[in-house]
């Protein structure tokens, strides 16, 4: 099974287990690390961004819905929406400041 390496907000490492038919918010969700989500996983609100560090070639492709929540929320080209992401191999991520 691949590896999700997570950089958390206060600056810890953690390594969970990731399947690719289960998104990376809901893997966060069930690993019990903090990431923020207002809309519960519907591309909605565009709050569960995460940063790609490593590995985004191993990562399910980005669709339209997604790219305008990311465009509108301002976001860097490095970050992805956690509820639109699915890993299909070893992924480092990083968790930004709610602010990000």
């Amino acid at each position: 099974m691949a590896v999700l390496t997570v950089h958390t907000r206060d600056g810890k490492q953690v390594q969970v287990a990731v399947s690719p038919v289960v998104s990376i918010l809901n893997t966060l969700l069930r690993n019990e690390i903090p990431v923020h989500h207002a809309c519960g996983g519907h591309a909605q609100c565009g709050t569960c961004r995460v940063r790609i560090v490593k590995g985004a070639e191993r990562l399910s492709p980005i669709h339209d819905d997604e790219r305008r929540r990311l465009a509108a929320a301002g976001a860097p080209p490095d970050f992805r929406l956690a509820c639109q992401t699915f890993a299909f191999g070893d992924v480092t991520i990083q968790i930004p400041s709610e602010a990000s």
